[in-house]
This record gives structure tokens, sequence and C-alpha cells, in this order.
């Protein structure tokens, strides 16, 4: 859904009258106000289930999606490695600490990937676990390094029932 600029100020309008009016049971105006103006329409559509016949998320907000599941699984397959597995992938990995943290986007090249993560975590209650890191300033560009990490983590995000991501799995994505 892109709403014409006529249909944008309507819906500006009609926000604010939500809000005067003090309907609280319902839509959450300042969600759909901030999603219009700043063009991210498919935030609706996650909030509430609106969408228009055919319509697909933009490739930057799957990308999103990924990369902040693939994020948490990477995080919580590490806190779980016993003291072994985890000193083998301390070795493999420089920096694991902050490895298996989500590094965000890069605040001047990837807007759009850090708004989308932001509007996840934030705004649609998705990847909690990922609330202090979702905002995150990469200082670099990091969208390509993720797309290449996904390429391996999608295979073994499929057989990721029921267990976590072991110490060779976390290397090879992180690797990637």
């Amino acid at each position: 859904m892109q709403p014409t600029a006529t249909e944008q100020l309507i819906l500006h309008m009609l926000c604010d009258i939500h809000k005067k009016l003090g309907i609280t049971d319902s839509f959450d105006p300042d969600l759909i106000a901030s999603a219009v103006s700043s063009g991210d329409c498919w935030v609706l559509d996650w909030a509430y289930d609106i969408k228009d016949e055919g319509a697909r998320n933009p490739p930057h907000v799957t990308e999103v999606v990924n990369t902040l599941d693939m994020y948490s699984f990477l995080s919580q397959g590490f806190e779980r490695l016993d003291a072994s597995d985890k000193a083998v992938v301390v070795s493999e990995i420089p920096r694991i600490r902050t490895a298996v943290e989500f590094p965000g986007y890069d605040g001047n090249n990837e807007g759009k990937y850090r708004t989308a993560a932001a509007y996840m975590v934030n705004d649609l209650d998705r990847f909690e676990s990922m609330k202090d890191v979702a905002e995150r300033n990469s200082h670099t560009h990091m969208a390509g390094t993720y797309a290449r990490q996904y390429q391996v983590f999608e295979p073994i995000r499929a057989t990721l029932i029921q267990r976590t991501m072991s110490a060779d799995e976390i290397v090879s994505v992180l690797s990637a």
C-alpha cells in the first residue's frame, strides 16, 4: 500500500481525530501516522493485517526479519554452549562476545534497514530479545554481510527444532 498525498493527509487527519477523542481500544494513531509519514506502510500489514491484494513485504524488510531471526539463534546458541564449545567458537571468531550480538546497520547508508529493525522490535513487538541492540549503528555497511551469513544459516535454520546451534554452526555462519 502506498497512499497518495491526499490519502496521506486524510490518514493524518483521522489519526489526529482518533487521538483527540481518546480512543484507546483499536488502532494506534501514532504508529499509523509514523508509518504513513515515513513511507513504511508495510508496518500496517504487520500490525493490523491490512494488505493490498498481491502486495508483498519490501525486500529490505524480509532481509531484516531474516537477520534478526538469525542473530536471535546465534546469541541463544552461543549462550547455551558448554565451556569447551564456547572455547572452540572463541578460538575461531575474534571478539566473539560482540560477534553473537546483532551489530546493527549503518546509520548513514542503511537507514531503511535500521528503521525496519526498530519498527519490528519497538512497535510490532517482534524479536523481543533484540530490544537492546535493534537500533545499533554499525558505522559500516552490514546488509551484504548479513545476506552472506543468512545463506549459510538458512539450511541450518530448518534443523533448529528443539535444539540450539552447535559451535561449528555458529562459526560457519559468523565466518561467512
